[in-house]
């Protein structure tokens, strides 16, 4: 595979996931959704991290900023605290032990404005990308 084949990969893998935030979201799932909508900025970012680095294979983490340290963004200052925010949703969501408290705030209201904040984001990121 070439460097552009990863990218795609990531890119792609990405899109199936907005794509299941959208069905999540609908089906009043908060929690799950909250979960894909970080894999989706996580794949975006290790997209952006083989695409600025000279390996293929980003790091194994599921830590957004820890992947977007070693790209070429600039995150501003509210995006960081996002980017924060959403690293929570991936330990929450794959924990059970950890979604007691993010159910309660999983609300339909709080789950859209994440949404609306990752939205965002994402677009940010598909911006770098080719």
């Amino acid at each position: 595979m070439t460097k552009a084949d990863h990218v795609a990969h990531w890119m792609n893998a990405a899109d199936q996931n907005w794509q299941d935030v959208g069905s999540l979201f609908k089906a009043g799932t908060y929690v799950p959704c909250l979960f894909w909508a970080h894999l989706t900025i996580e794949k975006l970012a290790k997209a952006l991290w083989v695409q600025d680095n000279a390996g293929d294979t980003p790091p194994f983490t599921h830590n957004i900023a820890r992947l977007l340290v070693d790209t070429n963004l600039v995150l501003t200052t509210g995006q960081a605290t996002f980017v924060q925010q959403l690293n929570t949703f991936q330990l929450e969501g794959r924990y059970e032990s950890y979604t007691a408290n993010l159910r309660q705030q999983a609300t339909q209201a709080f789950t859209q404005a994440v949404l609306h904040d990752v939205t965002d984001l994402r677009q940010c990121l598909l911006n770098q990308l080719p």
